[in-house]
């Protein structure tokens, strides 16, 4: 069994300064998020921190071998929970 995992440096670059970003907004100013939603859904937050872990083990070159690990860390699905993370916070 294969599990797609993109190799190309634009996507490793995506994913990289996607998660630079992120992470860097989330540490500085964490009222943003706060502030800007009546409750904060810690499942969805945690998710969405995963996500940018995963972000940032893609974006510096590091691919997994193990079935496991290349499933869990998988950009692919990374990308998709930060888009779906970030359209939940500006529809509220």
């Amino acid at each position: 069994m294969t599990i797609p995992y993109p190799r190309s440096r634009w996507t490793q670059a995506l994913s990289l300064i996607s998660a630079i970003i992120i992470s860097v907004v989330l540490t500085a100013y964490p009222r943003l998020i706060a502030d800007s939603i009546h409750e904060v859904d810690h499942g969805l937050f945690t998710l969405f921190m995963w996500a940018i872990s995963a972000g940032f083990i893609h974006g510096v070159g590091f691919e997994p071998k193990a079935i496991i690990w290349r499933l869990i860390f998988n950009p692919i699905i990374a990308w998709l929970i930060i888009v779906y993370g970030l359209v939940e916070y500006l529809i509220y």
